[in-house]
């Protein structure tokens, strides 16, 4: 969950209000975010809502908490189309960054009071967004200039990284955009991001004086800026463009609500994009969205005048708001997209509300809960596992993709991955239990051997026939790790759980890039698989830092279930 730190006078001055620590408590509950610590002025704030970056800064949260309380949304008027274009303001893209770091997208800010509290607050909510939302800036990189001497058209160019220098930030001497990725500390940082590319993103205006070298660093002239300055140019570049137009109509209403003017900026690209070849921005990605007035009623559990519910979106943020007899209609605020569906309305419409201005009401029906039939078979492999000496551990479904393919010697391992992950170690959902226990083993080299360790868990698996075209199944996977750990080592419990399972199986010789050749076997019945089994291949130890040989097994608990009842039920028909 995002934290950020706030300046409590900082956020008063920009909320029009002063609050004690317990009524600030309160309204931060609209933000779905708590006060985690406090340092003099300084608050350590804890949002729970990883959907709304335009809520990771102190700007953000004072837009929220005034609107709230005043049932009246902001007017930014640089978001209103009839601006148009800015001929005086444009970025010039070159045509050999479509397949390096494609879009790019940019405003200029005049008149806003920076401040040592501002100043920071700027400087959090784009390292937030670059580093969350943008993903550590492979998605959405963010700079942040001294405007008042840039000589417009901006140039967005493909430089050679070795015949192209600039002083960086930070440093005194000027460096090439190569040495700068293996010399400079923020640049070996971010290196990876421009691993293999023969041409470096390079921004520098009509004058070719360096602002920056994105993602890594800005330059150390154009690129810094100072308490005082009041005349400000933001920019944002990356692969995904929506992800860079929402970032900067975030960083533009923030700036705006310190006072700034915003001026739009021209984007003029030589290739298309999915919002046209000449793009200005800020732009407003949002559209219009329609509920049925019943689907709020029936959430919240009783009628709502209209009136309120105009309110309750007022507060929120949302313009062009229409309530009528079936339907309401309105449009999310410029610098939100976690609108995706009506019911993310009528959540709104209770948070606008507020919670606490709705009266308990206790369950009609009286129900008993019990654990799924999954679950208790899980707990009976379990207590079966513990009783043979292993010791349990509980892991994420999310993990790291690496951790499930390269790491285990196998890089064509078919798994789900997630596209829009918040991290690389939470990039993928585990296909297989294995890697998390050898990730538990190489942390615990310290302990006396030998090791046993299992986890009962779900996967997730790539299946094309089903609807979502994946499917949700449980595994069993059992490690030991010892001077003696072996196949028929680990097979012995494998016995066990099929003895008290009453299931049959059969081992096939296999070749797997996981496990050493010759000592691993898939687990059948008849021509299905449901297990694999065998001695870790000492590639894959040496990659996990393991110096003791390891050998595992891992089954799908439902499928060996599912064979042993057949078998039950075929001896009760004999």
């Amino acid at each position: 969950m995002p934290k950020i730190t706030v300046d409590k006078p900082d956020l008063e001055r920009l909320a029009g209000q002063a609050y004690s620590l317990e009524s600030l408590s309160a309204a931060l509950e609209t933000a779905k975010a708590e006060i985690d610590a406090v340092e003099g002025d300084a608050l350590r704030i804890q949002l729970k809502d990883t959907n709304r970056p335009d809520l990771w800064s102190t700007e953000g949260l004072a837009r929220l908490l005034k609107s709230h309380r005043d049932n009246a949304p902001p007017d930014y008027s640089f978001f209103h189309p009839q601006i148009g274009r800015h001929a005086e303001r444009e970025v010039i893209v070159d045509p050999g960054l479509q397949h390096i770091r494609p879009y790019i997208a940019a405003f200029a800010c005049e008149g806003i009071s920076i401040d040592e509290a501002a100043l920071k607050a700027l400087i959090e909510a784009q390292e937030k967004l670059a580093d969350g939302y943008g993903r550590g800036r492979s998605a959405v990189a963010i700079g942040i200039y001294d405007a008042s001497d840039i000589a417009y058209p901006v140039r967005y160019d493909a430089a050679d990284p070795d015949a192209t220098a600039f002083v960086p930030l930070e440093f005194e001497r000027e460096m090439t955009l190569r040495q700068i990725l293996s010399d400079h500390p923020t640049g070996r940082t971010y290196s990876h991001l421009l691993a293999g590319k023969d041409r470096f993103p390079l921004i520098r205006d009509s004058r070719c004086e360096v602002l920056s070298m994105p993602p890594v660093i800005n330059s150390q002239t154009l690129g810094r800026v100072e308490v005082g300055d009041s005349f400000l140019f933001c920019e944002a570049t990356g692969p995904e463009l929506d992800a860079i137009l929402l970032s900067m109509a975030i960083m533009a209403a923030n700036m705006a609500d310190r006072g700034g003017r915003i001026h739009p900026v021209t984007t003029r690209y030589p290739y298309d994009t999915p919002h046209g070849r000449t793009l200005t921005c800020p732009y407003d990605l949002t559209a219009p969205m329609q509920v049925d007035i019943r689907e709020i009623y029936k959430v919240v559990g009783s009628h709502i005048s209209t009136d309120r519910i105009q309110m309750a979106l007022n507060a929120l943020g949302y313009r062009d708001i229409a309530v009528g007899k079936q339907t309401v209609n309105a449009r999310p605020a410029p610098y939100r997209d976690d609108i995706l569906h009506p019911i993310d309305i009528v959540e709104d419409v209770v948070i606008g509300i507020g919670y606490d201005t709705f009266e308990p009401e206790m369950p009609r029906d009286f129900t008993l809960g019990k654990a799924a039939p999954e679950e208790d078979l899980a707990d009976r492999f379990r207590q079966l596992m513990v009783g043979s000496g292993f010791q349990e551990v509980f892991l994420s479904i999310l993990c790291s993709r690496q951790e499930q393919t390269e790491d285990m010697n196998d890089p064509d391992a078919q798994i789900v991955a997630i596209s829009n992950p918040m991290s690389e170690s939470y990039s993928a959902i585990r296909a297989s239990l294995l890697p998390g226990l050898l990730k538990t083993e190489a942390a615990s080299r310290r302990a006396r051997y030998p090791h046993r360790i299992f986890e009962v868990g779900e996967v997730g698996v790539l299946a094309p026939d089903e609807n979502y075209g994946t499917r949700t199944d449980i595994h069993l996977c059992a490690l030991e790790a010892s001077d003696e750990a072996n196949l028929s080592g680990i097979q012995s419990y494998l016995e066990v759980l099929a003895y008290y399972f009453n299931f049959d199986y059969t081992l096939a010789p296999i070749d797997h890039p996981t496990f050493s050749p010759g000592r691993s076997g898939e687990i059948r019945i008849g021509e299905r698989v449901y297990g694999l089994i065998g001695e870790i291949h000492p590639i894959v130890l040496e990659t996990w830092g393991i110096n003791y040989p390891v050998s595992a097994f891992e089954i799908d608990i439902l499928i060996a279930d599912r064979i042993a009842d057949e078998r039950r039920k075929g001896a009760q028909c004999v």
